[in-house]
């Protein structure tokens, strides 16, 4: 034990972090100055606590060992964040957006998994029911807004024609809103973007 390195700590900097961190305390001052000599640096108990995080803000360390607050980031690092979250919220948007309740002949059909597999078996029913009856079939759907209204597979395949328009347009919208991001200069103009179908 070296009590003379004692609260000291042995910190290999790399671009700003500690890339390797040893106590002082268990190295004699040969093995010391073999560290020192491997690009090692020494810093004091309070340098380490602000490097671990148990201090105000955010620090980094300097290959001559210098402890020194985080520089706020550039426009062009804020930039560089800000891009692929905006298009990532696009992308969420419109996907929400894609199966929200879609409205057909004035009303409202749900479109979520559960209701698309729900219409596409009741396509292939009436579809069937009409075949067999010669004459166009129909059954009762509850709506969205809870409305009990008669469709036909026609009008159900309408709802999902609907809602194929509905995407596109989404879509079409999204990649609009992407090339705007891509093509910001500023994070402002990153944070005006928005998804307008």
């Amino acid at each position: 034990m070296n009590d003379k390195r004692v609260n000291q700590y042995l910190i290999l900097p790399e671009q700003g972090q500690r890339k390797d961190t040893k106590l002082a305390v268990e190295h004699g001052e040969e093995q010391i100055a073999e560290l020192l000599k491997q690009g090692y640096v020494i810093v004091n108990q309070d340098d380490f606590n602000k490097l671990i995080g148990n201090s105000d803000g955010e620090y980094l360390i300097a290959d001559d060992g210098v402890v020194y607050p985080k520089p706020a980031p550039t426009d062009a690092e804020l930039l560089a964040v800000a891009k692929p979250a905006k298009i990532a919220a696009l992308k969420a948007e419109r996907d929400a957006a894609e199966v929200e309740p879609i409205t057909y002949n004035g009303n409202l059909y749900d479109y979520d998994d559960k209701a698309r597999e729900r219409i596409n078996a009741a396509i292939i029913a009436l579809d069937v029911q009409t075949a067999k009856a010669k004459s166009t079939a129909s059954i009762d759907w509850t709506t969205a807004d809870n409305q009990d209204v008669k469709v036909t597979a026609d009008d159900l395949r309408c709802v999902i024609a609907s809602v194929a328009n509905r995407s596109n347009a989404l879509h079409v919208a999204y990649r609009a809103a992407k090339d705007k991001v891509e093509q910001a200069t500023t994070v402002a103009e990153v944070d005006a973007v928005t998804l307008s179908v």
